[in-house]
């Protein structure tokens, strides 16, 4: 535990000061300047705004709260650009003055911020990879595709109304192998969101199979109890062909192996070791390996992993608070790493986003990996 200063003063504190910096920079708002000759309402009014951000940023999950994060993050910014302006003064004084528009700068930052981040949470790309191998492929090649962090959501970037738009990127990769890397469904996902998805999987052409490991919000209530229990998620990946993988390894007929493990927040870390999931090491199939979480890659290399296949991080999602918090926590934020010379890891930055429809940080993405044979 922290001392009680750190983790309940200090916030205090830290909170009083913004509050007073943002109640200082309204009241520098045009528009007060109009009602100046009226205290009440001229010192009254900005309280009124600080009341309504707070309001609308009280939901962790809701957008409100990126909006006043953002808002306060340019206040913060220009406040301070502004005070060492005063010391410089002269012609970049007045250059700032112009640009800091007396306070507005900042809420038009945070509108085209939050334009542009719902643009870009809501553009579904496909990110594709080229790796070589010398172990032995089914005709010399392999092609996956990987889907991650759907949370189908009505607010979210990916719910039912998107399916067509996926399974057109999905079938236009024609894999051969289809891997869900966890949290595909969350607390929040309502039983036709969960039906319609299993329905999607079911319908993919994938000849070698597709495979599902959990992510730590699959089956886990964070903030709330799901709609749907372990029963229905493994009877509507069932119907739709889907395995699922806990800390199990299984060898296809072509000679590649899958291991999928169980995801180390779910389990608060009781689950397999790598080299327990492969005891014997290092051999001459080639072995696609799927953790949720991007953590433990260098035992999962020693252990035989040529592929690693990865997400929870959604690329950050929002800067920077999502990179820092990820980058904290685990070995990749996003995109490829070289483990070994003949391992790889990827993180999917996510098929749908958390939360809302926002996302400055990492791309909203199906991932296609193509593994070609070399001799």
């Amino acid at each position: 535990m922290y001392h009680p200063f750190f983790q309940f003063v200090l916030p205090r504190i830290g909170q009083a000061a913004l509050d007073v910096l943002l109640y200082l920079n309204f009241l520098q708002l045009p528009p007060l300047q109009l009602v100046r000759a009226w205290p009440v309402l001229y010192y009254g009014l900005p309280l009124l705004l600080m009341a309504l951000l707070a309001y609308i940023s009280r939901d962790p999950l809701g957008l409100g709260i990126v909006f006043a994060g953002h808002l306060v993050t340019f206040y913060c910014i220009g406040t301070g650009i502004s005070l060492l302006m005063r010391r410089v003064g002269g012609m970049p004084q007045l250059i700032w003055r112009i640009l800091w528009l007396d306070g507005i700068t900042p809420w038009l930052l945070t509108a085209f911020i939050m334009w542009w981040g719902r643009r870009r949470a809501l553009t579904l790309c496909t990110t594709k990879y080229d790796l070589t191998t010398h172990k032995s492929l089914p005709d010399g090649a392999l092609r996956l595709v990987q889907i991650s962090d759907i949370h189908p959501r009505a607010c979210a970037a990916m719910d039912h109304t998107r399916i067509p738009e996926l399974r057109e990127k999905i079938a236009a990769c024609h894999p051969d192998l289809l891997v869900l890397t966890g949290d595909i469904f969350d607390e929040f996902t309502e039983p036709e969101e969960l039906d319609a998805f299993c329905a999607l999987f079911g319908e993919i052409d994938a000849p070698l199979g597709k495979y599902y490991v959990l992510g730590n919000h699959d089956l886990f209530h964070h903030w709330r109890e799901p709609s749907f229990g372990r029963a229905d998620l493994e009877r509507g990946l069932a119907q739709a062909g889907v395995r699922l993988l806990e800390d199990t390894a299984v060898t296809l007929p072509c000679g590649v192996r899958i291991v999928g493990r169980k995801d180390y927040l779910y389990t608060n870390g009781k689950r397999f070791t790598a080299a327990q999931l492969m005891p014997s090491g290092l051999d001459d199939r080639y072995t696609i390996w799927l953790d949720h979480e991007p953590r433990d890659f260098k035992n999962a290399a020693a252990a035989g992993a040529d592929l690693i296949l990865s997400g929870h991080t959604h690329g950050g999602q929002v800067w920077p608070a999502g990179a820092v918090g990820m980058v904290a926590k685990n070995e990749r934020n996003y995109g490829k790493k070289e483990i070994t010379d003949t391992c790889a890891a990827i993180v999917s930055g996510g098929t749908g986003t958390w939360g809302y429809k926002f996302r400055t940080q990492g791309k909203t993405e199906i991932v296609c990996v193509e593994i070609k044979q070399i001799n």
